[in-house]
């Protein structure tokens, strides 16, 4: 398999995981976007379109799930779309990739939930590799 390299300042790398957070959580179940919707204003309005997103929305990306507010798993666990369940599985290790090696950059905030390893499962396929560059 073809293997690429991006180069990218921190920013854009933060904006990368909020994305594919936000990609990888709205196939999963959880559809309310929340990176993206959360720079809407006024708060009313972003209040408006996650309630759209998870009313009307929602229904149509996991319609087997049955439970208001239910969602599949990181690892898209039971859901029976293969595609769907691959795309969860590998959007996550991404992601959460991306965020554990920002976190590993001050190991002292012991708090941080990204300083332990990224989950892992068979339709993820390989993590992806971070390393921090010189600057030109």
């Amino acid at each position: 398999m073809k293997k690429y390299r991006i180069t990218c300042n921190e920013e854009q790398l933060r904006l990368i995981a909020n994305s594919i957070e936000d990609w990888s959580r709205f196939i999963s179940g959880q559809c309310e976007l929340d990176n993206a919707t959360h720079m809407v204003e006024p708060v009313e309005n972003m209040h408006e379109v996650r309630d759209i997103l998870d009313k009307q929305v929602r229904p149509l990306i996991v319609p087997d799930l049955p439970y208001p507010g239910s969602s599949y798993g990181w690892s898209g666990g039971d859901c029976p779309n293969d595609h769907q369940r691959k795309a969860i599985a590998m959007s996550y290790g991404i992601y959460r990739e991306i965020r554990h090696f920002l976190a590993m950059q001050h190991p002292e905030d012991s708090w941080n939930v990204y300083l332990s390893e990224t989950l892992r499962c068979p339709d993820q396929g390989p993590l992806i590799k971070i390393e921090e560059i010189e600057e030109d």
